[in-house]
């Protein structure tokens, strides 16, 4: 007897040619179907039997796909295969990515671990230190939180102003998180500043490394570790040699001054104050009888509290207003007056930057012959005194300048009345 054939009851056709896969769905007599994929391979006939028409039709696309590009036998994925896959695929979703784009992050993730760490150790320690920062800022933020701290500090409002400039100059070529911002990123940012010298440019990265050291006292930035910005590169200054005054050129500088100048001028050539801790200073803070001038640690630039001289010859340009209370420098930005006076006094060049500093330290030095205590009143380093302003003026000319006293009857222009009045209720009849 003949052996009954299974009957067919459909034909589907995966690919065209050479590369066509014939799909037959097959009653068995257990009343189950079954999908018998054929096609021809290395002039053979080939078969392949299977439960499911999702998998036939799968694997006939990846047969005919091999059969047009000349692939080997034995590539095609199975039914575990398919399933593996559509769970991969799933778990990817739940995080909102592709199951590719969940592959690249994984190997980049194990690529940084190395080989030895696992990854669940490398996300686990990220966690543990991540957890440590109370919030996320970006560095726009941390700037206008910086300056508003500074303005409320009581620090000058220049330093305010320039800080703040400096910062939203920063702010618009780094932006982002300021727990992402890098040392090569503050190191593109300062080299890009162009019509800048290295002085001007250290500025600026002062002004970045205090504002990320607040950033991490406010726990935005990793407590144990250095910032960013500390990293950053800062720029080799070239040595230069300082520049002073004559005592004649001083004297002239001071004769020529106007009344809301002169304080200043005096008590930087004489007591080596620099001009930002003048402004900050109050009359109430020379002490006349003690014979020395305080400055406040919150008033001194190093933050540290020093006692600068007050000299014989300072008070004399000074007496004037020695009755006076409250701020000595009233005027907004004293710059443009300094320069005026220089010409005024016929200053071979102008009005020299920082000259008054360097003068009295220079004439200090020589005067005493002490290194360590000049460098106490002036509020720097020995190392700096030593190296920059010893051996630079004698003996005699310190004395002399020391000895630079206004002239008898000696009135400086644009004196406040009230201040004249007591002068010549003072005089002697």
């Amino acid at each position: 007897m003949a052996r009954k054939r299974k009957r067919r009851n459909g034909v589907v056709e995966i690919g065209t040619g050479p590369a066509r896969v014939k799909i037959y769905t097959v009653n068995r007599k257990d009343g189950y179907p079954m999908f018998s994929l054929y096609w021809r391979e290395d002039g053979r006939r080939r078969t392949k039997h299977l439960a499911c028409m999702d998998e036939a039709r799968l694997i006939a696309q990846q047969v005919s796909v091999r059969l047009e590009n000349g692939f080997a036998t034995g590539t095609e994925a199975t039914k575990r295969n398919l399933e593996l896959l559509r769970h991969c695929e799933k778990v990817a979703e739940k995080f909102g990515v592709s199951l590719t784009a969940a592959m690249d992050e994984w190997a980049s993730a194990r690529k940084t671990a190395g080989d030895d760490i696992p990854l669940s150790d490398a996300v686990r320690f990220y966690a543990a230190n991540r957890s440590i920062l109370t919030a996320v800022k970006t560095v726009e933020e941390v700037a206008a939180e910086f300056v508003e701290s500074r303005r409320l500090s009581g620090v000058s409002d220049h330093y305010v102003r320039a800080c703040g400039l400096n910062l939203k100059r920063f702010c618009r070529s780094v932006t982002g998180n300021i727990d992402e911002v890098t040392a090569p990123d503050i190191n593109r940012f300062l080299t890009g500043l162009e019509g800048l010298g290295p002085v001007s440019r250290n500025t600026i990265r002062r002004n970045i490394v205090t504002m990320f050291r607040f950033a991490k006292k406010q726990g935005y930035l990793h407590p144990d570790r250095k910032t960013a910005a500390e990293q950053s590169e800062t720029f080799k200054v070239p040595d230069k040699a300082v520049t002073i005054y004559t005592p004649d050129e001083m004297e002239r500088i001071l004769l020529a001054a106007n009344a809301r100048l002169l304080p200043l001028l005096a008590i930087g050539a004489f007591a080596g104050i620099r001009s930002a801790e003048i402004r900050r200073l109050d009359w109430e803070d020379i002490k006349w009888d003690r014979g020395h001038i305080e400055i406040a640690g919150k008033k001194a630039k190093t933050a540290a509290r020093r006692l600068a001289p007050l000299t014989e010859n300072l008070k004399a340009w000074l007496a004037p207003w020695r009755q006076e209370s409250g701020q000595i420098i009233t005027m907004a930005d004293p710059s443009g007056a300094m320069g005026d006076t220089a010409i005024k006094a016929q200053i071979p060049g102008g009005w020299r930057q920082n000259a008054l500093r360097h003068s009295f330290i220079s004439y200090r030095v020589a005067e005493t012959g002490d290194v360590a205590r000049t460098s106490l009143e002036a509020g720097n380093s020995p190392k700096i005194v030593f190296r920059n302003y010893r051996e630079v003026v004698d003996e005699i000319a310190a004395k002399e300048w020391f000895s630079i006293t206004p002239p008898e009857g000696w009135e400086p222009s644009g004196l406040k009345w009230s201040i004249r009045e007591l002068l010549r209720r003072n005089l002697p009849s």
